[in-house]
């Protein structure tokens, strides 16, 4: 296990890095002021032991995550009905998961039936998931540091890591992939930018990482939110595409409310969640440089994890947990027959 320390299946990584989001759909990722950026007060080269989590799943979660679908529900499109769980379970749930489920099988079969690229994944979100910052750097210039043991999955997903995303841009939200607003060129008439990017890639996995500016639209429409996400994760899976969620390091609605409906609805899809948040609480001011910016140790190189301190910076975090859950995807199926 490299320097991250594994606790019933949760990551406490260390440190971190990266940049941020603004709150409305049409705005722009402003880039952060110019803070001095300084490591978490007390750094030292060895980890300090954390405060240890509870990670056991409620027996009504570890059911939505473990259960084997039935033949009637054998099928991409995943019927699903909120559940109720504990507010606070999602705080609790790995970094990343020890298994994917039954369920996420045979979307994965699936999409390789219709065609789909193993190899390839895409980006869909706001400034966080946009190039250059998110995971482009590891088809160009990376150093994995003490995490050399990733390199099987930069050489598995060589190619995809810099393959352009209109699906991951500033300002971009739940409703932004629904519509035609920012598609482009490459995309047809009347297609959504999410179906665009999907048509265009072909991926069998893809990160969905939507949820800074949703803060305005959840507290004027609270359901909004997890109307659109069902409607692109049933998308998605429709398309035998393995969405995997993730949680954002930011609180801006308030109530850590679109976190919690995030980590839900992993749990109701049986989907893969990477609980980015829970990466950066151990980090100076939690990977962040304000209410909604990652920190970032550099911002020329997001994937070089040798700079001393970079992953006390929330835009290196990010870059090595998501890799981290890439690579648990190969693990567990892309290279399984």
């Amino acid at each position: 296990m490299p320097p991250a320390i594994r606790l019933k299946g949760q990551f406490f990584l260390k440190t971190a890095a990266g940049l941020g989001c603004l709150l409305l759909l049409l705005a722009a990722c402003a880039p952060a002021s110019s803070p001095t950026f300084v490591p978490s007060v007390g750094f030292s080269p060895v980890s300090p032991t954390p405060t240890p989590v509870d990670t056991r799943i409620p027996p009504t979660a570890a059911r939505l995550i473990t259960t084997t679908p039935t033949a009637a529900e054998n099928t991409p499109a995943i019927p699903s009905t909120p559940s109720v769980l504990p507010a606070d379970l999602w705080r609790k749930l790995p970094v990343i998961p020890d298994q994917v489920s039954e369920r996420v099988r045979t979307i994965y079969q699936q999409g390789l039936a219709l065609g789909n690229n193993p190899r390839i994944f895409s980006r869909i979100g706001d400034c966080a998931s946009a190039a250059p910052a998110f995971l482009v750097g590891f088809d160009k210039n990376y150093n994995l540091g003490k995490y050399s043991n990733l390199q099987p999955a930069i050489d598995y997903y060589q190619g995809s890591f810099e393959r352009p995303s209109l699906a991951a841009k500033a300002g971009l939200n739940s409703a932004g992939l629904l519509t035609t607003l920012w598609t482009g060129e490459q995309c047809q008439k009347n297609e959504s930018l999410l179906d665009c990017q999907y048509r265009l890639d072909h991926p069998s996995f893809a990160f969905i990482d939507i949820g800074t500016n949703e803060a305005y639209y959840v507290r004027t429409n609270p359901g909004s939110f997890e109307r659109n996400m069902r409607t692109i994760l049933d998308d998605t899976i429709a398309r035998g595409i393995v969405p995997i969620l993730g949680t954002k390091a930011d609180n801006i609605e308030g109530d850590d409310s679109i976190n919690a409906t995030i980590a839900r609805l992993a749990l109701d899809y049986q989907i893969p969640l990477w609980n980015f948040w829970l990466a950066v609480q151990p980090l100076s001011n939690h990977g962040l440089v304000d209410p909604d910016h990652l920190s970032s140790v550099s911002y020329s190189n997001f994937t070089d994890f040798s700079i001393p301190n970079s992953l006390d910076y929330g835009m290196q975090m990010r870059n090595l947990t998501a890799l981290q859950m890439l690579d648990f995807l190969r693990v567990q199926l892309a290279e399984k027959p």
